[in-house]
């Protein structure tokens, strides 16, 4: 490796140049990755909605849909709005009353419960239908449309709002998120290191890995929003560290090395197992995600984890080049360094003490463990809505009830058993509605003297559409066992057939997620744990670090279930990975330190040497990463990413905090143990036997 670190530094001027050119090429390729919005995409193939999802495509226009509430009009203005909207470019059509029943007639004489889902007083409900699905750019264009000619006359809720504001809060958020995020990670950064250059290059340095990862995405062709939307911030915040601990040793080296180039070439050496390593172990953990069968955590596990691959890349190849290039703007903006000693508080904590300080960690993980087991959960990512969508939703279902669409797609062929469906499908209590070719027609007429516009809305070439209307929520325990309904009466009459919609989405992905985080969990301590164990070449070392940080990750997620919140699944199946890969860096450097100590001191002269080398460092790293969470919380607030961001933010906190504290407790107090299960025993050897 030598041989390699010093070549970096030979030629650091054409690190520095050939990283440039890719960065300026990977600004371009950003242009062509897109963003996917649609969280049915990453359903497991063979799943119920996904399937039918995958047929209404090929086989119907797969519309998006809205509704709209028009206040106080009459029957003659309403009338004329909805002819207004149809010249709207991107709405197919508007569904109302008259699409029913002859206006010309009283509209007393309509049947009550069928007049109120369209007409409540001078208050009328108008179903929007759309060219294109809710996520498209047509169906956006559209809305855009809608709130021009009709402003605050009209109240526009359901499925393809829902995606357009989605659209809206995460596209307006994403730059100010990463502003905010460099901001306050200047701001630590100028407070913690002894040279304000030394910023600009961890910022740069990180900053160069981020549009390497981002015009890399071109491969994957389009990643999900949530992954767009917080992959620069995080892969800042994660992998600053490695900078730290790079530019610190360097600092060190050059103490007693005064030619720059030697210096970094000794600071690599000395440092790139604990860097490697705390990469590594970054990257196994995000790939973990890629064995959910909800394969969103795929798309966020292999972007993710290349992002670390490119900050390991970029801080061992290009921040030494362009250290050893500004060594000189280095020591021209010295400065005293502000954060204290970890020393002193390992010096309180390391006498008898530590019995209760480790007392206490065993009580928080049982505790925090049978509390994170105890979790409920949200599964749909768009658990929550802008504040003029909730209260557009909430008028329309105070005066209408909810609208809720479940789409039924059977075989053609047996119009007696999609009439009795149909009926069946009637007589459950929560279906407002349903509309299909036999809930209006006979099974006994011909279908060659219906209208080909009426049969082309219901038929395709091998299925027949229903529309199943149901007054619930889209999430909810009465939701899904609606799902489980509607699937049981059609199931019953028919061997292949599909129910799909927002509802049966969430409920199949409630099903497909159900065993997934065990499994994320279990893949991720493994390959984390065989990282450590090559990495320490000690068998009970990864044990200890695996348990301090399992405990921050339990101590974590049992927040929501003290404060009785309901967790995003999402941020439950993420952040275990996440905060493991993430955090698994202080253990690490805290641990390297105490080994390093252990050469020359007893165990608890080993355990201050280390707080005082590593604390500052760990400190620094949980604050980056702890700031950068809490705004992605605070930025992007759709409900699943503002959750994440909260999950990372107070796991870093949680993490950096019992390493400091509790971690050097458990070195000193296990040091026999772990010098009898180390392979280098010499390294646990003290001169002063202790």
């Amino acid at each position: 490796m030598e041989r390699i670190f010093s070549a970096i530094v030979k030629r650091k001027k054409t690190v520095i140049i050939a990283f440039v050119v890719i960065s300026v090429v990977c600004v371009f390729l950003m242009l062509g990755v897109g963003q996917n919005y649609d969280m049915s995409k990453y359903l497991p193939s063979d799943s119920e909605s996904k399937v039918g999802i995958d047929i209404l495509t090929q086989e119907y226009a797969y519309n998006g849909s809205a509704v709209m509430m028009v206040q106080d009009k009459s029957i003659v203005q309403i009338l004329e709005m909805k002819e207004n909207i149809e010249t709207i470019p991107g709405i197919e059509r508007v569904v109302w009353l008259d699409d029913i029943y002859d206006l010309k007639q009283p509209i007393e004489l309509i049947d009550e419960e069928i007049r109120n889902n369209y007409m409540v007083g001078d208050d009328a409900l108008l179903q929007l239908v759309f060219t294109e699905d809710d996520y498209a750019e047509g169906t956006q264009a559209a809305i855009d449309e809608l709130k021009v000619r009709f402003g605050d006359d009209v109240l526009i809720s359901g499925s393809a709002v829902d995606a357009y504001m989605s659209i809206k809060m995460i596209s307006g958020n994403i730059l100010t998120g990463i502003l905010a995020a460099v901001g306050a990670i200047l701001l630590i950064l100028l407070l913690s290191t002894t040279s304000f250059f030394e910023v600009f290059l961890f910022l740069v340095t990180i900053g160069v890995a981020i549009l390497l990862n981002m015009g890399t995405n071109v491969i994957f062709g389009e990643i999900s929003y949530m992954t767009f939307a917080c992959v620069a911030i995080l892969q800042l915040a994660i992998s600053m560290d490695y900078s730290i601990f790079l530019l610190h040793r360097f600092e060190q080296e050059r103490k007693t090395e005064p030619i720059a180039s030697k210096a970094m070439v000794n600071a690599l050496k000395a440092s790139f197992t604990s860097i490697f390593s705390s990469g590594l172990t970054t990257i196994v953990g995000f790939l973990a995600l890629i064995f959910m069968s909800y394969t969103i955590g795929a798309d966020m596990g292999l972007v993710f984890a290349k992002g670390i691959f490119f900050s390991l890349l970029s801080v061992l190849t290009f921040l030494p080049a362009l250290a050893v290039l500004s060594v000189k703007l280095i020591d021209k903006t010295k400065h005293r360094k502000i954060l204290p000693s970890m020393k002193r508080i390992q010096r309180l904590l390391g006498g008898k003490v530590k019995y209760v300080v480790l007392g206490l960690l065993v009580l928080i993980s049982v505790i925090s463990f049978m509390a994170q087991s105890n979790n409920t959960f949200l599964y749909s990512a768009e658990n929550g809505e802008a504040d003029d969508e909730v209260t557009a939703s909430q008028v329309i279902e105070e005066k209408f009830g909810s609208s809720n669409l479940f789409v039924v797609l059977v075989p053609r062929g047996n119009g007696a058993a999609e009439y009795d469906m149909s009926r069946e499908l009637e007589d459950i209590p929560v279906v407002k509605s349903v509309q299909g070719y036999y809930s209006f027609i006979d099974y006994a007429m011909p279908t060659q003297i219906v209208p080909d516009d009426i049969s082309s809305e219901f038929f395709s070439e091998g299925y027949s559409r229903y529309i199943v209307e149901v007054d619930v929520p889209i999430e909810s325990d009465e939701s899904f066992r609606t799902v489980e309904q509607v699937r049981s009466v059609v199931g019953s009459r028919f061997d292949e057939a599909y129910v799909t919609g927002a509802t049966p989405v969430t409920y199949d992905i409630k099903e497909s997620a159900s065993g997934d985080f065990s499994l994320v969990t279990l893949l991720s301590i493994l390959f984390v744990g065989i990282i450590l164990l090559f990495t320490f070449k000690s068998a009970t070392l990864p044990i200890i670090l695996l348990f301090v940080i399992e405990t921050s990750i339990w101590l974590n997620m049992s927040f929501p279930y003290f404060s009785g919140s309901p967790m995003n699944f999402i941020g439950f199946m993420v952040i275990s990975a996440v905060q493991l890969g993430a955090t698994i860096d202080y253990a690490i450097l805290m641990t390297t330190f105490y080994r390093e100590g252990r050469l020359t001191l007893g165990k608890r002269e080993a355990a201050e040497y280390a707080a005082d080398k590593a604390g500052a460092s760990i400190l620094v790293s949980t604050l980056v990463l702890a700031s950068a969470g809490f705004i992605v919380s605070f930025t992007l607030v759709m409900p699943a990413m503002s959750q994440l961001g909260a999950l990372i933010g107070r796991g870093a906190l949680l993490s950096g905090g019992i390493t400091i504290i509790m971690l050097p407790q458990l070195l000193t107090l296990l040091d026999k143990v772990i010098t009898k299960t180390t392979i280098n025993r010499k390294l646990f050897v003290s001169r002063r036997r202790k």
